[in-house]
């Protein structure tokens, strides 16, 4: 009699969903994901093409030298190679729309669904990232979310209840990870949200750019894998 084959374990996907203008944030993504790779684990970008830009702009890095505009038009020629190579992502792009939250959230949750028949999926957000993931979750098998620099403000806007009343309510796991100096709400946000019991809000020295060094690097990847239990 053969033994019974065991259950190949299901893998555990990294889901990076990215603040609006996302480019700002690849040496933070670097700094990070260095830190959090680990056997088993599978990062997938929201943004598919982001993989391809990354690649540009490492190569770009080895060359100081060249002009700003010519950084930029990579990045647009990355992302058009990637939607020549890979038509699907043209798709991607409509469900997209003009980044409204509307649309990212259409695209976010035809992504996680697929993304679930695959193992479990733990969403790494910035800004308004968080803000799209949180809305969709219950609605979606996600793990966890996982945020940086929630934008519970705009800081040139009035109090706007439709970013941050949800999450009063979150039935999923939440790690907000805040800056203390993020003008899209700092040290005070604890005071002034009110947050449900699956969200956990841990307040670190920064603004919203997260620029970090390699103590605040470690301290915030730390918060993560204790969250996690990895």
């Amino acid at each position: 009699m053969l033994p019974a084959r065991r259950p190949t374990p299901r893998a555990t996907v990294l889901l990076m969903v990215g603040r609006d203008d996302w480019q700002k944030d690849e040496p933070l993504n670097i700094q990070l994901l260095e830190r959090l790779r680990r056997p088993g684990l599978r990062v997938v970008w929201e943004d598919r093409a982001t993989a391809w830009v990354h690649a540009w702009l490492d190569w770009t890095r080895r060359y100081p030298g060249l002009p700003g505009r010519l950084r930029h038009l990579g990045l647009r020629a990355a992302q058009l190679a990637y939607a020549v190579m890979h038509p699907s992502y043209l798709g991607y792009l409509r469900r997209r729309g003009r980044r409204t939250v509307e649309g990212r959230c259409a695209s976010l949750t035809h992504t996680v669904r697929a993304l679930a028949r695959q193992g479990e999926v733990i969403v790494f957000a910035r800004s308004s990232g968080g803000r799209v993931a949180s809305l969709v979750a219950d609605g979606l098998a996600l793990s966890h979310i996982v945020c940086l620099g929630y934008p519970f403000r705009h800081p040139e806007a009035g109090d706007e209840p439709e970013r941050y009343r949800h999450l009063a309510t979150l039935r999923t796991p939440m790690l907000i990870v805040q800056g203390r100096h993020d003008v899209y709400g700092g040290a005070e946000v604890a005071l002034r949200y009110p947050l449900s019991p699956q969200v956990r809000l841990r307040v670190v020295e920064a603004d919203h750019d997260f620029h970090l060094d390699a103590a605040q690097a470690d301290q915030i990847v730390a918060l993560i894998e204790a969250e996690l239990g990895w």
